[in-house]
Formats: structure tokens, C-alpha cells, sequence
């Protein structure tokens, strides 16, 4: 008798915490138009409640007959997706150093958001991240998923993606074949999902800003050139990359791809069938056709062609192209003369470079480079600037020299190697492509200078600024607990914040005089009022309203250069 009462017991029980268990398992659950999704609740570091939702896939795995080319849908669910558990799967890499299973089969998505999933109506504004990594590295794991606090604090859904990377992200032929810029086509598709399902994770499909720092700057600028892209977003964010910017394309993408099908199959050591290439590679295991692309750069920096005008030089081995070529392109058309012409998605822009970005390469302090570039000034010349003639070749060369080590050999000078690269590789792309899309929509413009610890501290070289490559990104995306760091990091930190997010919400970083931000206003960009906001330079916390650009007698320099040298077209700058 006594057992049969406690066994009743124990059934009401059950029956009673059965529903709040399904409830709280539904709580974490969306449906959304291509099937249903399981999450699971976290917390920040605020103690605020979100959503996360990983590694949701938007694409079929390319691979097979899909490989190289432009990514194709997933297809709809009905049974629920269990998004609870961040996937391991990350895109191929050209210098992997982790530990994560790289394949084919990676294009998936994340989502973090306020929303409860068991409530409905908000209309969060929604911050898509795309990774950086030179297209050849990285993935959608950062921070080790302590990434959207800061943005989550905001009432701002993140959403983080992988897309193909290196040789099978970004190999062309220069024509329909294979035609080139499948890694930006996955992230084309992942836009188009974001657009068609974040409504259900409470965002608002038309307040989707996409952002990316590096490479992923790059990309966020390729997009915005994009007629593929057209309606997937409203702004953009561009931190320390442009599409202007000399290393984030390669003009010489159709030998590169034959090139590294010599290393696959001897026959197109002397071929140049794009067809037979494509179901060479097709049918080749992934393991192969990754190392054949290490083997390339292998051989290449095996060359003496750093000595040389080689064109391989100035740009990544494997990035977007210019595919006019292809039934359906993704970039029509040369990336300054689009910018420039406003054949663009025409929307504001959020974008900068940090106080001295070359610090990140630290081939400036390399004898033999800083030797050759004595010996042959016009190693530096930029191949953007489609300078005709030798004679016009060697006086660049000189006049680069005289800019940037007037009185002392580079041996003697490294500083004026570093700050060239700071320039040609960063900041003169960045600065233009602000100039030229503030003809055709608001513009914003930054310069991050503050020496915190988040970022490692002072990297700076004596005579130069002090932050490095996207050294801002610890402040904004690291998202850990501030306790223990500096008042100025802490301060720095928020400040960050509350820029990117204010941009994201009302599209202007400043919208309102806020005693936080010094209660300043934001000057927008014009083609005859360059204006930034220089973020730490003159104390450890100042916001200071600058006029003209970044470097800006550097950059008065190389316009005169690109005025008196320059032949265009042009593609970058």
C-alpha cells in the first residue's frame, strides 16, 4: 500500500514536470521556413539571456559536381534540427593551425539572439560577422563562443558564417568553367537565408548589417559591389580592408589554377582545357587538390620572384576576381571603376583602419628585403597603378623612397618600409574606397589608435603607431568578462560597443549626444570633406573628430602618385 502510494506520487510528480521539461525543450525551438530549429539558452557576461543557435546549414556540401562552383541550397527539413552543438566542421585552410576537422562539407551559419523563442513580434537589427584569414584561413568559431555577449547586451542578433576558403573557395579559370569567387557566393547564400528566415529568431530582414575585419572586410566591400547581392542587406561595416586594397585580389588567377593542376596531373603543365581541368579536379580527393594549392605557394616563394616585377607579388594567391566571364557573375566589373561609377548597393558604411596595420607583417625588419628594396626602389611600385614604361617604373621607385626614407637607406630605416605597408596595403585602399562611395551614400570613417592590453599591448615600432592589424577586434568581438583589465580598456571597450551597435540600429555611430561617446557627432565622409574620428590617439580614451584622412600627407602623396603615374582602368588602389 505504502509503495503503491509513493509510485502515484512519483507519476503525479512526473506528470506535472513532464510539461515544464517539453516547454522548456519548445522554449528553445523556432520554426522557420526551411524547417525547425533546437537551441539552447546562455547567458552573457551581464547575466542576459540569449539564444544560440549553431551550425545551421544554408548550402549542400560542395562537393562532387558542386565543387567550385557557385553554392545551391539547402534543401527544407521537417524533422527538428538540433542546433544545440557548435559543429567542429570548418572549411579547408592553407596554414591550418588548430585542431578542428577541415572538409568540403562546412558551409553552415550561427545565430545568437534576445529573442525568446517561445515569444514572437521583436525586430532585433541583426550583425552578420564574416571572417577574416587572407581567403585562404579562419572560420565562424571565435572567441571560443564568447563572441556575442558584447552584441547581445545591445539587443543585437549576431550571425556568424563559414564560406569556402583558398583553392576551393576562390580558384578560377577566367572563364564559365570555373569561373572563380565561390567562397563569395556562399556568402551570398547565406545572406539570402538570413533574409528569409532570421524573422524567426526575432530579427527584422531589413535592418541586416554585414560586417568583417581583414579579409572578411574585403568580402563585406565585394558584396557591396555585387549585383547578386542586391536587397540581402542595409550597411555594411569594413574594419581595416577595402575591396580597393592591393593585396585582397589577384590578377593573375587563370595561370595560378593551371599551375596548380600540374601539381594534380602533369598534363596541364602544357594544357589550358578549363573543361578537363574542372573534372580533373572534381574527381580528385580534397586531401590532393588542398596540398597541390600549398605546393603552388611552395614553389612560387621557391622562384626568385620577389626580386623580379612578378605579379604574383601584390596579391593573395587566391581571392575574388573579376568574373565577366561567367553566365551569372558575381563582380562584373573592376572594383574601383564600379566604386567609383556607383555600380554598387548603395548603402551607408561604417568603415577604418587601425594607427599602424603593417606591424601585423614583419617582413619590414627582413634584411634582404629592406637590402633589395634599396638596390631596386621600384620593387615597390604598386601594379594597381599601370605604370607604362620603365623610365616611369624607376621614378616611382624613386619618389617612394624619397617619401618614405628621404635622408637613410630602408637597412637603416625599417620604419619607412613599415609605414609603406601600413599604406599600400591598408590604408590607401581603405581611405579611397570611402571617398568614392561617399558620392552614393553616408559614409563614416575611423582610425583606431588607442594602446590597450586587450589586443597585447603596445606592438608599435619606434616612430609609429601603436596598433596593429584589426588590433581593434578584442574590443568589440572578444566578449569575455572585463573584470581585471585597465579602466582605459574597460572604457575603450564600451565604447566600441556602443559604436558598432549605435551603427547597426540607426545607421549613424552616433545618433544622439551621448556622454558616453563625448557626446560628440560623427562627421560624415564626402568626396570634398574627408573627416574621421581618430579613437584614442591624444589620451587613452579621447574620441577626436580629425580632419582629412588617416596619414593624411601620405595619402595626398599617393594621389599625386596614381594623378601623374596612374593609367586607368583600375582595379584596386
Amino acid at each position: 500500500m505504502i509503495f503503491s502510494t509513493v509510485c502515484n506520487m512519483a507519476v503525479s510528480a512526473l506528470a506535472l514536470l513532464f510539461p515544464l521539461i517539453l516547454g522548456s525543450t519548445l522554449a528553445q525551438q523556432v520554426t522557420t521556413p526551411d524547417g525547425p530549429v533546437k537551441g539552447i539558452a546562455k547567458t552573457t557576461n551581464s547575466g542576459k539571456t540569449y539564444y544560440a543557435y549553431y551550425s545551421i546549414p544554408y548550402a549542400k556540401p560542395p562537393t562532387g559536381a558542386r565543387r567550385f562552383l557557385a553554392s545551391e541550397p539547402v534543401a527544407p527539413w521537417t524533422e527538428v534540427y538540433d542546433a544545440t552543438i557548435e559543429k567542429e566542421n570548418i572549411c579547408f585552410q592553407m596554414n591550418s593551425k588548430n585542431n578542428f576537422p577541415e572538409t568540403e562539407d562546412c558551409l553552415y551559419l550561427s545565430v545568437f539572439t534576445p529573442q525568446d523563442p517561445s515569444s514572437s513580434g521583436s525586430n532585433y537589427p541583426v550583425y552578420v560577422n564574416i571572417h577574416g584569414g587572407g581567403f585562404t584561413g579562419g572560420s565562424s568559431r571565435i572567441n571560443n563562443g564568447t563572441f556575442p555577449n558584447y552584441f547581445i547586451d545591445e539587443d543585437v542578433i549576431i550571425v556568424v558564417l563559414n564560406y569556402r576558403l583558398g583553392v576551393f573557395g576562390f580558384l578560377s579559370t577566367g572563364d564559365d568553367v570555373i569561373p572563380g569567387n565561390a567562397g563569395i557566393s556562399d556568402q551570398i547564400l547565406a545572406l539570402k537565408w538570413i533574409k528569409k528566415n532570421i524573422i524567426a529568431f526575432g530579427g527584422d530582414p531589413d535592418k541586416i548589417t554585414i560586417a568583417g575585419q581583414s579579409a572578411g572586410a574585403k568580402s563585406v566591400g565585394y558584396l557591396i559591389l555585387s549585383p547578386q547581392a542586391s536587397g540581402l542587406f542595409s550597411a555594411g561595416v569594413m574594419e581595416s580592408g577595402s575591396p580597393l586594397c592591393i593585396g585582397g585580389y589577384q590578377r593573375n588567377h587563370t595561370e595560378i589554377a593551371f599551375k596548380i593542376g600540374s601539381f594534380v596531373d602533369s598534363q596541364f603543365e602544357n594544357s589550358i582545357d578549363s573543361k578537363e581541368l574542372l573534372q580533373v579536379l572534381q574527381n580528385a580527393d580534397t586531401k590532393s587538390i588542398n596540398n597541390a594549392a600549398k605546393s603552388f605557394v611552395q614553389w612560387l616563394e621557391s622562384q626568385s620572384y620577389f626580386y623580379e616585377r612578378n605579379p604574383y607579388l601584390q596579391g593573395y594567391y587566391f581571392t575574388p576576381v573579376v568574373d565577366s566571364n561567367a553566365h551569372n557573375p558575381v563582380l562584373p566589373k573592376l572594383m574601383y571603376e564600379a566604386v567609383a561609377n556607383g555600380s554598387i548597393n548603395k548603402v551607408p558604411i561604417f568603415i577604418g583602419v587601425c594607427s599602424e596595420e603593417g606591424l601585423l607583417d614583419g617582413s619590414y625588419k627582413n634584411h634582404d628585403y629592406l637590402t633589395a628594396y634599396d638596390n631596386t626602389p621600384s620593387l615597390l611600385d604598386p601594379q594597381d597603378m599601370n605604370i607604362q614604361g620603365e623610365k616611369a617604373w624607376s621614378e616611382v621607385g624613386r619618389l617612394i623612397k624619397n617619401k618614405y626614407s628621404p635622408s637613410s637607406t630602408y637597412v637603416n630605416n625599417p620604419l619607412g618600409v613599415l609605414q609603406y605597408y601600413t599604406d599600400q596595403q591598408y590604408v590607401r585602399g581603405s581611405t579611397k574606397y570611402a571617398e568614392l562611395h561617399s558620392q552614393f551614400a553616408d559614409v563614416y570613417y575611423y582610425q583606431f589608435s588607442f594602446t590597450g592590453d586587450l589586443d597585447g599591448g603596445n606592438n608599435g615600432y619606434s616612430g609609429s603607431g601603436n596598433v596593429s592589424h584589426v588590433g581593434n577586434s578584442a574590443y568589440i568581438y572578444g566578449g569575455k568578462s572585463l573584470e581585471g583589465v585597465s579602466e582605459g580598456d574597460q572604457l575603450t571597450s564600451k565604447r566600441l560597443v556602443k559604436i558598432w551597435t549605435n551603427f547597426a540600429k540607426y545607421r549613424n555611430p552616433t545618433p544622439e549626444p551621448d556622454s558616453l561617446l563625448q557626446n560628440i557627432t560623427w562627421p560624415k565622409v564626402t568626396p570634398e570633406n574627408f573627416q574621421h574620428v581618430d579613437i584614442g590617439n591624444y589620451t587613452a580614451t579621447d574620441l577626436v573628430i580629425t580632419k582629412g584622412k588617416p596619414k593624411y600627407d601620405r595619402m595626398a602623396f599617393w594621389d599625386e602618385m596614381y594623378q601623374a603615374f596612374g593609367n586607368r582602368p583600375y582595379d584596386t588602389y
